[in-house]
């Protein structure tokens, strides 16, 4: 549309020799969404791309969850026919308790929480965090809490060899976020918060030379986050 920008909704993969852990589930299929063409009763082939880089959903240990808005929680579960079913039955599905809570008394959140959340809740499979510090996870994983955007919103640090990647979610949405971090998309919820996050973010990925992994930048979505060669602002370059 005029004005409008492009972006992408992406799932990442960590393949580790003893673990398989899947970020965010994107925006699942068969959901009643009142409508909303980007994610009403979509019919996508998410599992088939999955199997496609050879992971079996089954050998799935661990899901981490940036946040629990529509786009990123939806294959949490498939649909069976008569009831909604973990995609991932043998994995821990971690996210924020805050969050969490928040979801089961929203109404407007009713149906996300159904057929995204609850399934997994009564599986037994969820394994919520309630902490504002940073925990970790082993195997050079960080949960970092960036709330803002939505209010347990979280990022995903991977430490390994001494190189860093954040998963950062909806920290931001575009690249020229980077370079103009006071610019919120309209869905952040708590836009002073996701700003200050934001900075935080940025200033941690630059510090640490850190690949970042978006959800939402269009083209490859992975990048560098440079320091401009004068100083006062960020860069974005794609890799």
């Amino acid at each position: 549309m005029p004005g409008g920008i492009t972006l992408s909704i992406h799932s990442w993969v960590i393949r580790m020799s003893n673990r398989l852990i899947v970020i965010d589930t994107g925006i699942g299929n068969d959901r009643d969404r009142d409508g909303n063409p980007l994610f009403d009763h979509l019919h996508t082939d998410f599992d088939k791309r999955l199997a496609a880089v050879g992971v079996d959903r089954k050998d799935v240990d661990t899901v981490l969850m940036t946040h629990l808005h529509i786009d990123h929680v939806g294959w949490n579960t498939y649909h069976d026919g008569d009831s909604w079913r973990p995609m991932f039955p043998n994995a821990r599905y971690i996210f924020s308790e805050f969050e969490l809570r928040q979801w089961q008394q929203q109404p407007k959140r009713q149906k996300i929480y159904e057929d995204s959340i609850k399934p997994v809740l009564d599986a037994g499979l969820a394994h919520t965090l309630g902490a504002s510090e940073s925990v970790e996870l082993g195997e050079g994983l960080l949960y970092m809490p960036t709330p803002g955007h939505s209010p347990g919103h979280a990022s995903i640090i991977l430490e390994s060899n001494d190189e860093y990647a954040m998963f950062g979610g909806d920290l931001m949405h575009h690249p020229r976020q980077v370079s103009f971090p006071h610019w919120n998309s309209s869905f952040c919820e708590d836009k002073a918060s996701a700003e200050v996050s934001r900075r935080h973010g940025l200033k941690w990925c630059v510090e640490h030379d850190a690949l970042y992994f978006s959800t939402h930048f269009a083209d490859s979505s992975v990048g560098r986050i440079e320091l401009a060669s004068d100083s006062n602002r960020y860069e974005w370059r794609f890799v």
